[in-house]
């Protein structure tokens, strides 16, 4: 996940005020109820007949979805002793990915740019998790002090109340296999632009709308997650990665962009109930600067302010979805979000769109008034990011060689280089473009600048999918939102030139 894909730089023009102002699509907990499953047909078609209704109402139109936030559980996942548990989660991914690639075909013109996915408590395979186990004695005396173990943090111990019996994860490669299964869907989904870690500190990934002037960092709640220990967690290495990207990523933007954190559990729970993440874990993200958090787990639409209870005076606010295809919580029915968004006003109103009739496989959604509100939506502010603090950065040296070896004609030893700083550093990407297109080798320029973030690297990446005669590569990014959407006159006269070329054969 974290350095597979350079997040995107902001080397496009900044957002003009029309652009300001977008919503978001925010679903969550797509696992399907076995007893009333939905099938995938009906779900899209239901969910489009939604849209057309909200975007259309004569009194409170809302703007249609230009992102879709997925907050996890996108399988129901599968019981350790199932039977054909490998080949039922297979099909539940495939089931899921389907629906996913036809959301983003149906609402953001396939732009899976434009989707930001993140694992749930479901996407845990239990199968694996119990081959990381093995059984630990209770020898007499010994009772107390593997209870006290038990609820050390990051504990590998495990407490079954099935058996009565102590586990210890014995392989930890094995437990973080885990999520393989996810990872492998994850990939697929991005059609392997983007790949998941299993490896929790690496387990986030930033993405890029300069469009809007924001960032979106995707985050697993499911650090030690498993059936035996259901709390959510994210690793505080992943927090404090995201959080250097995040201000790397500041520096490059004419202003500092919104950071918006996504996970799946929530920070709340009844007494009896464990699986809920830490709310010290939200001052973290807090303390990374994000303005607004996107979560689900919880089978029911929420809106929580939280502020920062360790000196600086920042809040975030969260925001939970519902399920959309699950059982819901008591007094709930199925549900999602639409999130207008306005980043002038730093202002958005929170759309909830439950199931207003009774058949589950056959859903009809409406306005839904979250109380206690007694609108049909919910206006909240949200704060500005903080202002980045320019300081001398670790990869000057680097990009100081680097230039010297441009300088050098040693084109090579320069793109070899920048290639690692290039995924988070704007200098080093611009400079690394140079070098490539004076190496003229289009398949390596290609595997670093697609899907492309600028009108320059786009026009560059144009130039190389024609000369190696990809005519699908090259159509696929002419139909790019970026492509389609610039207003970048170099960038226009280049899509009109090879769109006439794919006309003309």
């Amino acid at each position: 996940m974290k350095g597979d894909t350079p997040p995107t730089q902001s080397t496009s023009q900044p957002a003009s005020p029309d652009t300001l102002s977008f919503s978001v699509l925010q679903i969550s907990d797509l696992h399907r109820d076995p007893a009333n499953p939905v099938d995938n047909r009906i779900l899209l078609d239901s969910l489009e007949r939604d849209r057309d209704r909200y975007t259309s109402d004569d009194e409170t139109p809302i703007a249609s979805p230009s992102l879709i936030l997925v907050c996890g559980d996108i399988v129901q996942g599968i019981h350790h002793d199932a039977p054909n548990a490998e080949t039922t989660l297979r099909d539940q991914y495939q089931e899921a990915s389907d629906f996913l690639n036809e959301l983003a075909a149906r609402f953001v013109g396939g732009d899976k740019r434009r989707v930001v996915v993140v694992p749930g408590n479901h996407d845990v395979n239990d199968r694996v998790f119990r081959e990381s186990l093995q059984s630990v004695d209770i020898r007499p005396g010994r009772a107390s002090e593997l209870v006290t173990q038990l609820f050390t943090p990051e504990t590998s111990l495990r407490w079954s109340w099935d058996d009565l019996a102590f586990y210890r994860i014995r392989d930890a490669d094995t437990y973080h296999a885990r999520l393989e299964a996810f990872a492998e869907f994850y990939t697929s989904f991005y059609d392997g632009q983007r790949s998941y870690s299993v490896i929790p500190e690496d387990q986030f990934e930033v993405f890029e709308y300069p469009e809007w002037n924001l960032a979106v960092v995707g985050f697993s709640s499911c650090h030690d997650n498993d059936l035996l220990n259901r709390q959510g967690s994210i690793h505080p290495v992943a927090i404090a990665s995201a959080s250097d990207a995040l201000r790397q990523l500041s520096l490059s933007y004419p202003s500092p962009p919104l950071r918006i954190a996504l996970w799946h559990h929530g920070i709340e729970g009844s007494p009896m109930e464990s699986d809920f993440m830490d709310p010290e874990v939200v001052q973290h993200l807090i303390d990374c600067g994000c303005s607004l958090g996107f979560h689900g787990h919880r089978h029911r639409p929420q809106l929580l302010h939280t502020r920062f209870d360790h000196g600086p005076k920042r809040h975030i606010t969260l925001v939970g979805a519902g399920t959309l295809c699950g059982s819901s919580a008591s007094r709930y029915g199925r549900s999602y979000n639409v999130i207008e968004i306005d980043m002038r006003q730093r202002a958005a109103r929170l759309h909830v769109r439950e199931m207003q009739n009774n058949d589950p496989r056959m859903p009809i959604w409406a306005s839904h008034t979250l109380s206690p509100n007694r609108e049909q939506w919910v206006e909240f502010s949200f704060d500005a990011p903080p202002q980045p603090i320019v300081s001398p950065h670790h990869n000057t040296i680097s990009l100081t060689t680097a230039q010297e070896l441009y300088d050098n004609a040693d084109y090579e030893n320069a793109a070899a280089t920048l290639e690692g700083l290039a995924k988070h550093d704007l200098l080093a990407r611009r400079l690394l473009l140079q070098c490539l297109r004076e190496l003229a080798d289009p398949a390596r320029l290609l595997a670093a600048f697609v899907p492309p973030h600028s009108p320059e690297e786009a026009i560059v990446v144009l130039d190389a999918l024609w000369s190696m005669g990809d005519r699908q590569g090259l159509a696929d990014i002419l139909e790019s939102a970026f492509v389609r959407e610039s207003q970048d006159p170099s960038l226009i006269a280049m899509r009109a030139k090879y769109s006439a070329r794919l006309r003309h054969g």
